[in-house]
């Protein structure tokens, strides 16, 4: 039996550059939810800080979720040893492929709780998207390193593509909450593992779990453009400096990059806290 992670086969190159790479979603959100804690909304309507809270909470679960524990095993009386090393071989990649459904849709449900809060206009989550993408198009600052490569990357796992987009990440939204809706109603197929000549089993639904997975990066970086658009207008205000003790680079003017391990107001870190840090410069 060989049994192989199904994550391996779909790397693009934004994660694995040596500087200025783009974390991975458990590492993304974490750093997405610290700075929501850091933050609040800037309104007096009615309700508005429990809706806040609300959302934030549904980060807290994303950002909280770590493994899922599956048994895919069947007792078939011992007539089928094959069938073993498939249940096993099963069982892993259902264990990695639902923990980014079920991450998925623990962002869903923060990004249209924050959707409801700043634009309760809006009658899909992308369109706020969308609103937000075109307010920081002149604020380059702002936006997200590597948002359209990802959104771009999520688009070749469509299977009706969407037309390229001046407002990327809000057409990367929609395709990820379809991705979603695809899964709660059941049209989602299910990856099983393949075999080979000799019937040796191996792990399969790699492209199954890199969608699953950058539809979550999506809906992260979604929920970035619409936390920097709404700073911007003085609709939500952040708090405090982000103390970097162990450093980390960042986007500058070159595009090399700089090393940093200071404090960075929270304002300025909602821009770059979806990357790596990376290892410190050679002395």
């Amino acid at each position: 039996m060989t049994t192989t992670r199904t994550g391996g086969s779909c790397t693009s190159s934004y994660r694995t550059q040596s500087t200025l790479a783009l974390s991975e979603p458990e590492d993304h959100v974490r750093e997405l939810t610290d700075w929501v804690e850091h933050a609040s909304a800037v309104t007096g309507a009615p309700g508005a800080q429990e809706v806040w809270d609300n959302a934030y909470k549904w980060l807290r679960l994303a950002q909280g979720l770590r493994t899922m524990t599956f048994d895919m095993s069947y007792d078939d009386g011992g007539m089928c040893s094959v069938g073993g090393d498939f249940d096993a071989v099963w069982t892993e990649m259902m264990e990695e492929w639902q923990l980014h459904q079920v991450r998925l849709g623990y962002l869903r449900a923060a990004l249209e709780g924050f959707v409801r809060l700043l634009h309760p206009e809006a009658s899909q989550p992308w369109l706020a998207i969308e609103e937000a993408e075109r307010q920081l198009q002149h604020h380059a600052e702002a936006l997200p390193l590597h948002a359209r490569a990802v959104a771009e990357h999520l688009r070749t796992h469509s299977p009706d593509p969407a037309e390229d987009s001046a407002a990327p990440v809000a057409t990367g939204v929609a395709q990820a909450i379809a991705l979603h809706e695809k899964a709660v109603h059941g049209r989602a197929g299910i990856p099983e593992p393949t075999s080979d000549a000799d019937m040796k089993i191996f792990a399969a639904g790699h492209a199954e779990v890199c969608a699953v997975r950058e539809a979550s990066t999506v809906l992260l970086l979604g929920i970035q453009l619409l936390m920097a658009a709404a700073v911007q207008q003085d609709r939500v205000a952040a708090f405090d400096d982000k103390y970097l003790l162990d450093g980390m680079w960042v986007p500058d003017a070159s595009g090399s990059g700089r090393w940093v391990d200071e404090e960075m107001p929270y304002g300025e870190y909602l821009a770059v806290l979806h990357l790596a840090p990376g290892e410190p410069p050679e002395l």
